[in-house]
């Protein structure tokens, strides 16, 4: 399988990056600085932004047909913390997409997967009050925002087999078992958590098979 993969600097992107090669993938990425990348065996690295003719170069460049995208988008803040102020325009996540979306169009590539947000879209009336607040009233709020609209983006488009994956709270650590709770999180806690490993993981597995097409299914530990 050849990946096109956006976001492989960030911190779950990177570990896509890695999951995707140890299974034999060959990925092209689409990265603001390269340098950021090691270069290894089957990785192919392109400079560019989210635009549409970015995109198509990194498209075009690649060796070999691109078969799936997989995105790992996190926008900007002033620090790491995920309560500083953002920094990218408030549709970022959303305007990448529609021109991920187009350029796909153009080439005959229909699969997509990306990483969402446990209380973004049908989701949102699962999470607790009290962290329903935190997402929706702070900082945060523009982000999940943006995932929301991404999510509206996503399920108006024909002829995209998506997938928006909505993992829980990330935690640092190895892969661990995942539990899947439905498209809206039924059952989810306030304190669940899952790592980062295996939120690449399953990321991975649902850009190999078919079953969550469609879907948004909300995962944690």
């Amino acid at each position: 399988m050849r990946v096109l993969l956006i976001g492989a600097t960030g911190r779950t992107g990177l570990l896509v990056l890695k999951d995707l090669l140890s299974r034999g993938h060959t990925v092209t990425a689409l990265v603001r600085d390269p340098s950021k990348l090691e270069p290894q065996p089957n990785l192919y690295i392109v400079r560019g932004t989210l635009t549409s003719t970015d995109i198509n170069a990194a498209i075009i460049t690649s060796p070999s047909p691109i078969s799936a995208v997989i995105v790992t988008l996190n926008a900007p803040r002033a620090s790491d913390s995920p309560f500083a102020k953002p920094l990218a325009p408030p549709r970022m996540m959303t305007d990448a997409h529609a021109a991920l979306c187009e350029a796909m169009a153009q080439r005959g590539i229909k699969r997509i997967v990306t990483m969402s947000a446990f209380g973004v879209g049908s989701s949102r009336g699962n999470v607790n009050w009290a962290v329903n607040l935190v997402l929706r009233k702070t900082n945060m709020k523009a982000q999940f925002e943006d995932h929301d609209a991404v999510d509206e983006e996503m399920r108006a488009r024909a002829g995209v087999e998506w997938t928006l994956v909505r993992p829980v709270m990330l935690a640092e650590g190895g892969k661990a078992e995942i539990k899947v709770c439905g498209d809206e999180g039924e059952g989810v806690g306030w304190l669940d958590r899952i790592s980062r490993e295996s939120v690449a993981g399953f990321l991975v597995d649902c850009a190999e098979g078919e079953e969550w097409v469609g879907g948004s299914p909300v995962i944690k530990n």
